[in-house]
């Protein structure tokens, strides 16, 4: 009797994780998709160097 009651509390323990992680049951909205990143231009420095020991 006693596994048995340990199993039922085992059982609603799960059931009540899977029920509410997936978001159906509790109404909460995915997170949007991210939107795509920046094309950055690189910038020409020719022969520009910088000394950063300074």
């Amino acid at each position: 009797m006693k596994t048995l009651r340990i199993l039922a509390l085992f059982a609603t323990a799960i059931g009540g994780v899977a029920l509410s992680s997936c978001g159906c049951c509790t109404g909460v909205e995915g997170a949007p998709a991210l939107r795509p990143l920046p094309q950055f231009n690189d910038i020409a420095t020719p022969g520009a160097v910088i000394n950063y020991a300074k």
